[in-house]
């Protein structure tokens, strides 16, 4: 909407020369396309000529020509319509002349008309990539932008014959008449003194009226349509009468047919003696460039709605998923704390792998979809370098030794170094690289080593490097490790299983932290995968951040009373056996009404519960709406310590339960150790 705008700020300003008008309309485009270069071609049969351009330090140069076919160019020409590439270079158009000759990455082009009759194209590009692919509305938006630039360069076309011919015309009427021929302008006189309108030829086509109908001041105004329009128009002419300033604005019409336009209309006041003796102007039936950008800006409209179900859906999509998930882990959970045999065991283990695995796809998908709808809200936490490397390659430690490869670290380089960043995401690259690492090697050695490079006095660059010896890969395969649903080989799914999702939202996530994952490798003789990351270092002490899972779960629970909401059922016995399992009194509501009525019911028999754990999404009242009562409830109970157990993980959702009151946040599956220690956490603090 906000370069919509400025399009028709651009256009509609008579006081830019057509010069300035095409350099503001360049720099539009680009800005808006995230593009260094800006050019307007006329093509005559085989012959491109730059017309005009931007481009840094102005290395190009308009006039400059070359082969149609040496330039992208040739393909919008073919296509008769907008065309784009985001990666030349990973594209079928990789050997083309122009990405040889002058290695352009990303294009996006349109043919330029003007008058109707090909003119040549309206092309933006870069020598950089783009991330993703250009979206249908870049599309629509360059086509629209060609049209206003085509009707730009026709109007200069004639504005500058029309002052070729002005010198040679002795009547205004020949004047108003040669506008209209030339430029497929209207024109319009009113003669205050002899009370007369005219119309010229243009005009008339415009009003679509007879040739023999005469245009007086009178029923002249009966064309704007009923309402705001006609209003507009006699106050801008009555202003422009009085004061003398010009006009310009834009107004539906209905002709004399009965059919609908939209004009631009723009006027000017002459005065004799302080008074206004004739009104003049011009007339331009802006029908088709208000379409386009009604247009544009509907499916702008359908597009932010489109994000928001989309949002919506992933919201209801992780709770209903993540919901049953935790019944199966939890109920494995507490299963393997009860004394099992070998066997039982044996079975048990086999179960948690498999939800485990089960899990990591689920989260994979959930993951892309967040990053996909820009639902990743980035962390920000202290914490010490090496204590989260060293975390991340102790979680495999067993997995390589199964395999007999030996898995090394050498993270001497980033000793002591506290920064501020998103470590769960964090983690959740290196883990990722980590495993891949360990999957795809059968022999050898997986290392892993860590360096900074500082950027400013409270900004550093953390590089790691994963090194294996494994499978390796071809340049071709390294083209699509980092696509969406791609695996190095068609193969690799069926013997390693996966998504295919891992290295995409890794290097997304790398992204969203200033960096990026690139990789070296060989077919058999291994791979090295670098993740380079833009992080803040932290000044001062470490400040410990909230880890419950790190805290003691050793202290005694049996004394404590818990309140737990929650409507699903097995939920409900997954959660009271993970309490029984510290001796933890509970009681169970299934929706915040019935919590609401437990509380109300403790608090007559001056009894209090110690916390309680509330389930978010529930029937007849959730979880937001129950905190938010509990909080306004006596001073005992609104003081007790609500923890969320929440499906939902989406951006957002953590900050949605700290303002509804709830003081702390568990996402299901719910882990048995995060919950005791959450416990542990918030009734030592109460």
């Amino acid at each position: 909407m906000l370069h919509l705008n400025i399009l028709y700020k651009i256009t509609s300003d008579n006081a830019l020369s057509f010069e300035q008008k095409i350099s503001q309309l360049l720099n539009l485009g680009a800005e808006y396309f995230d593009l260094q270069i800006g050019i307007i071609s006329e093509i005559q049969d085989d012959t491109y000529t730059i017309r005009y351009a931007i481009s840094p330090d102005n290395v190009i140069e308009p006039n400059s020509t070359f082969s149609v076919n040496s330039t992208y160019c040739i393909h919008t020409l073919k296509a008769k319509q907008p065309t784009s590439f985001h990666h030349a270079g990973k594209s079928h158009i990789a050997q083309h002349p122009c990405y040889l000759d002058f290695g352009l990455e990303s294009y996006i082009g349109a043919p330029l008309l003007v008058e109707g009759q090909k003119y040549g194209t309206l092309n933006f590009s870069s020598s950089e990539p783009k991330e993703t692919p250009f979206s249908q509305t870049d599309l629509e938006f360059i086509d629209l932008l060609s049209h206003w630039v085509g009707n730009e360069i026709a109007r200069n076309k004639h504005i500058s014959q029309l002052k070729a011919q002005e010198k040679r015309m002795l009547h205004q009427q020949n004047i108003l008449n040669e506008i209209g021929k030339l430029a497929g302008v209207g024109a319009w006189e009113m003669d205050l003194v002899k009370q007369r309108l005219h119309w010229s030829e243009s005009t008339r086509l415009i009003h679509e009226v007879d040739d023999d109908y005469l245009p007086n001041l009178e029923t002249a105004i009966n064309f704007y349509k009923p309402g705001d329009n006609r209003d507009r128009i006699q106050k801008i002419v009555n202003k422009a009468m009085i004061d003398g300033l010009d006009f310009s604005d834009e107004f539906e019409i209905i002709t004399d047919k009965g059919n609908v336009k939209w004009v631009a209309a723009q006027g000017k006041a002459e005065f004799e003696n302080g008074q206004c003796v004739r009104l003049f102007g011009a007339f331009q039936d802006i029908t088709k460039q208000v379409f386009y950008r009604e247009q544009l800006e509907k499916r702008h409209l359908e597009l932010t709605s489109a994000l928001e179900a989309r949002s919506t859906f992933l919201a209801n999509m992780s709770h209903e998923i993540r919901t049953p998930i935790n019944g199966v882990i939890g109920s494995l959970q507490v299963m393997d704390k009860t004394g099992l045999n070998e066997k039982q065991q044996h079975f048990v283990s086999l179960a948690q792998d498999s939800a485990d695995s089960l899990l990591a796809q689920i989260n994979d998908v959930l993951d892309f979809a967040k990053i996909d709808s820009n639902q990743v809200e980035l962390e920000s936490t202290p914490f010490e370098i090496n204590q989260l490397l060293t975390k991340c390659v102790d979680v495999y430690n067993i997995a390589a030794q199964n395999k007999s490869i030996q898995l090394t670290s050498d993270f001497s380089k980033t000793e002591d170094i506290v920064v501020l960043a998103d470590q769960t995401r964090i983690r959740q690259i290196y883990t990722n690289l980590i495993s891949n690492a360990i999957k795809f090697t059968s022999k050898g050695q997986v290392q892993i080593s860590s360096s900074i490079q500082r950027l400013s006095k409270h900004r550093t660059v953390l590089k790691v490097d994963i090194a294996d010896s494994g499978i390796g890969m071809t340049e071709k395969q390294i083209q699509f490790l980092f696509l969406p649903f791609r695996q190095a080989d068609v193969s690799t799914t069926r013997k390693f299983g996966g998504t295919g999702l891992g290295l995409s939202i890794s290097q997304s996530l790398a992204k969203l932290m200033k960096g990026e994952i690139s990789v070296q490798s060989k077919e058999g003789e291994g791979s090295t995968f670098t993740v380079e990351i833009d992080i803040e270092i932290q000044k001062g002490a470490l400040l410990k951040a909230d880890d419950p899972i790190s805290l003691n779960t050793n202290s005694d629970l049996s004394k404590i009373r818990v309140l737990v909401v929650e409507d699903n059922e097995i939920n409900q016995m997954v959660v009271s056996e993970m309490l029984n399992l510290r001796g933890i009194k509970h009681d169970i509501a299934s929706d915040g009404l019935l919590a609401l009525e437990k509380l109300s019911t403790e608090s007559d028999l001056n009894r209090y519960y110690d916390l309680i754990l509330m389930d978010c999404q529930m029937p007849n009242m959730d979880g937001y709406q129950a905190t938010q009562k509990i909080r306004q409830l006596d001073s005992l109970t609104a003081k007790i310590p609500v923890i969320a157990l929440t499906a939902n993980s989406m951006k957002g959702d953590k900050e949605k339960c700290i303002k509804s009151g709830m003081n702390d946040y568990l996402t299901k599956p719910i882990e048995i150790e995060a919950l005791h220690a959450v416990l542990e956490k918030h009734t030592a603090m109460s």
